[in-house]
């Protein structure tokens, strides 16, 4: 019996790690109930500055990770709130969350709201209060 309870409680604590998925807690955008972020991935990067966002749109139908590329993928940004400027890290297809090398020196582009909308405004919102992290 003191095998089983072993070899159970051993079962379940591995488990999260030998699946290698991304942890995901998709949660509606305020002001904009059509776009999901991934509020596990959200952080702020301690090098940048920058707020580092996974956002996607579709309502209730998560995981985002198994949808088909032709529904609409995971959009990955980094938000500079103090310069209103975006890096548009490109799309998530695979639903890994892996962002790409050299990410901190992509082009900025002007006007978070114009580029991630309510989401951009949130970010820059909770970004006091986030995660630090060295992405």
């Amino acid at each position: 019996m003191r095998r089983l309870v072993v070899c159970l409680v051993g079962l379940a604590l591995s488990a999260p790690f030998a699946s290698g998925a991304t942890a995901e807690n998709w949660q509606p955008v305020p002001g904009d109930p059509t776009f999901r972020y991934d509020a596990d991935f959200m952080k702020l990067d301690e090098q940048s500055g920058m707020v580092v966002l996974r956002y996607a749109s579709g309502g209730k139908a998560a995981p985002y990770a198994t949808w088909a590329a032709s529904k609409s993928p995971i959009m990955m940004f980094a938000i500079d709130c103090a310069a209103d400027a975006v890096i548009d890290l490109g799309l998530d297809y695979k639903g890994d969350g892996k962002l790409p090398k050299n990410w901190r020196a992509g082009q900025k582009d002007t006007g978070i709201s114009a580029m991630v909308g309510p989401a951009g405004k949130m970010a820059c919102e909770k970004k006091d209060t986030l995660p630090k992290a060295a992405q």
